[in-house]
């Protein structure tokens, strides 16, 4: 009994100091990034010594365990005779979680596969060449398995006419049809509203790196930029 006790004892000192360990490099972090950033959260990375840090950018830095240095910079793992980049990894989990936490089911646009195997976000416009090849096939990658959730990036910005046709899409009462009748280069009726969630996901996007369109999004975060014809989407999915 008194060796459990002890064991315990020693474990519950252990986290004590791994906790006031985090308080201290989050304190010295914060103190040297600028106004408006801070630490998100803090774990201990695969080398030992060093810690991820979430700054609340899509690239965490690294901190020794002491907070008194830092590196802003890309980390590998090597793994026999390949290299692993953890960095992107971390990347793709801040991706994802941001994601996540930003857009619901009822703010995409869906095209469902019957036998879903994957599901992928496009951020897509609707007067990008590349974007309507991609939904040309919308049947075919339905048909491999993939499950794609469209979200309204106008590369053009908020004051144009792509802005406008995207938001005429979602606030139609059939956002698929409306979609690709734009897509198809069609023109029909639509109407505006107040209640769509365009411009939240083109702030979104900006924040995790889209920067043209189509932009492909797996479900661990990874980014596909450009368009990818299906089966070559499907092989890099499996």
């Amino acid at each position: 009994m008194k060796y459990r006790q002890s064991l315990f004892i020693l474990f519950f000192a252990f986290s004590i100091f791994g906790v006031a360990q985090e308080s201290l490099v989050i304190s010295k972090i914060d103190e040297v990034l600028p106004e408006g950033m801070s630490v998100q959260s803090i774990k201990e990375s695969q080398v030992p010594g060093l810690y991820v840090v979430d700054i609340g950018d899509l690239q965490p830095i690294y901190a020794s365990k002491d907070g008194n240095f830092f590196l802003y910079g890309e980390l590998y793992a090597i793994q026999g005779n390949s290299l692993l980049n953890t960095t992107k990894q971390e990347i793709n989990l801040n991706r994802r979680a941001i994601l996540d936490s930003a857009i619901s089911e009822e703010d995409f646009i869906t095209f469902t596969a019957e036998d879903e195997r994957y599901v992928v976000t496009v951020f897509t416009d609707v007067d990008c060449g590349y974007c309507r090849k991609f939904h040309g096939e919308i049947d075919e990658y339905n048909a491999l398995g993939i499950t794609v959730n469209y979200v309204a990036f106008p590369r053009s910005g908020l004051e144009s006419d792509s802005y406008n046709k995207i938001v005429g899409a979602w606030c139609s009462p059939n956002p698929k049809e409306s979609l690709t009748a734009l897509k198809q280069g069609l023109d029909p009726e639509l109407l505006l509203c107040q209640d769509h969630p365009v411009e939240e996901h083109f702030m979104l996007g900006q924040r995790i790196g889209i920067t043209g369109t189509p932009a492909i999004i797996s479900s661990s975060g990874d980014l596909l930029p450009g368009y990818l014809p299906p089966m070559e989407l499907l092989k890099r999915l499996n």
